[in-house]
């Protein structure tokens, strides 16, 4: 009953011959529009994100009323240090140096710390990056 069936032979998956990955540490990051920075009652750093409403019927009536979402996120000091390096030309490798320099920090520790600092930021839409060509 199974003698007649073939075997099934793998198939072979050629290497992927596209561009290779790109270092994200010569990503420039960059404040995302409509970000703007304010001081807090402590001196921290707030970083204030206003959103237009979309023009949606459901929203009609704030569209009117010039209502916007804003968000506020405050920063402690190594996040306002990381923050005032982003200025839209330095990279994100260079940025990670400053911070290991900083916090005397290793550099696989600094850099890992970077990425998950820019990740966070990007989902909080308060920041952009830029990809050299």
């Amino acid at each position: 009953m199974f003698l007649g069936r073939k075997k099934r032979v793998p198939a072979v998956v050629p290497p992927a011959t596209g561009r290779p990955a790109r270092d994200p540490f010569e990503a420039v990051p960059l404040a995302a529009p409509g970000v703007a920075e304010e001081r807090g009652d402590d001196g921290s750093l707030v970083l204030v994100h206003r959103v237009p409403v979309p023009p949606r019927y459901a929203r009609l009536l704030g569209r009117y009323l010039g209502r916007e979402r804003v968000s506020r996120t405050v920063l402690d000091e190594n996040g306002a240090f990381f923050w005032r390096q982003i200025d839209g030309v330095r990279s994100l490798g260079s940025i990670a140096d400053a911070v290991r320099v900083r916090l005397n920090q290793p550099e696989a520790q600094a850099r890992e710390s970077a990425i998950a600092f820019t990740k966070d930021l990007m989902k909080r839409n308060l920041i952009q990056l830029k990809l050299k060509a």
